[in-house]
């Protein structure tokens, strides 16, 4: 079996698993069901050092595939084989971002592929492809319903915003080997030291505070952030990326104040201002 196979049955074995309502029984399938955002994914990548900061407790249907990587491949194999080059944050615009530098990136599936789902022209979510027919596509995810499913789509579907082809071809994925959960192999082209890291300059931007009535393109960015972390509307459903900050975003940036500052209820008056923003871009993920 090739390290391709491991990580497609090893995808198909994970099928089922619950997200946790807390930092507990994680490694149980189906206890402590909840829309906490906690699961041994990000638990495992999180003690493994893998991203810029420890992701447990948020939208994790990128931290997923990571993780499935990681399993097979190793911490520093996986991140080769998924292109990831830059900072490591466990969102679907990063990923896609690096297949795409390295043309890597388009509408043509394969088994294997990391696909990315779109919602208003933005990345929402993503998930790993296991079976490709003629017109259809089988793709695992996490955080789809607040779990780990199968699901089929129409290759032609608009949800689909396109998929990241992995190095599978630059590594070990064609030998029987494996890293065996968690620790690099070391195998492979890209060799056992991780790309340099580089940035630009810094630069400012200026956000305003939203409140109800509030329109434009700052209320689809904070509109976008809730959907992404699975903050409902009072409507009790995914809140619409409209630009429109109405009822339901209202109720939607107070469940995603709840996330961010779960222990301070002054902050959750639904109006996103200079914390929030600033909580909720640098605990994105």
């Amino acid at each position: 079996m090739t390290n391709l196979e491991k990580l497609i049955e090893l995808a198909l074995g994970e099928v089922g698993y619950h997200e946790k309502a807390s930092n507990s029984s994680l490694d149980n399938a189906t206890a402590n069901s909840g829309s906490g955002n906690w699961t041994k994914y990000a638990r495992d990548l999180a003690n493994a050092g893998y991203y810029n900061g420890n992701k447990n407790g948020y939208a994790w249907c990128d931290v997923f595939v990571d993780w499935l990587f990681f399993k097979i491949f190793g911490k520093t194999e996986g991140q080769i084989i998924e292109c990831q080059t830059g900072p490591l944050g466990a969102a679907c615009p990063y990923s896609a971002s690096y297949y795409k530098a390295l043309g890597r990136y388009d509408r043509n599936p394969k088994v294997g592929d990391q696909v990315f789902f779109q919602q208003g022209g933005e990345l929402v979510h993503t998930g790993i492809v296991v079976a490709v027919s003629p017109s259809q596509v089988t793709v695992v995810e996490g955080n789809a319903s607040d779990q780990v499913k199968k699901n089929i789509y129409n290759q032609s579907s608009t949800y689909i915003a396109g998929y990241g082809h992995p190095k599978y071809d630059d590594s070990s994925a064609s030998s029987g080997g494996s890293s065996s959960g968690g620790s690099s192999s070391g195998s492979g082209s890209g060799g056992s030291t991780q790309p340099t890291t580089k940035v630009g300059p810094a630069c400012t931007i200026t956000l305003h505070t939203l409140t109800k009535g509030c329109t434009g393109a700052e209320v689809k960015s904070i509109q976008r952030i809730c959907f992404a972390r699975g903050c409902k509307g009072a409507d009790g459903k995914d809140v619409d990326v409209d630009g429109s900050y109405g009822a339901n975003t209202v109720a939607a940036v107070k469940k995603l104040q709840q996330q961010l500052f779960p222990t301070t209820s002054s902050e959750w008056d639904g109006e996103c201002g200079p914390k929030t923003w600033a909580a909720a871009l640098t605990k994105l993920w």
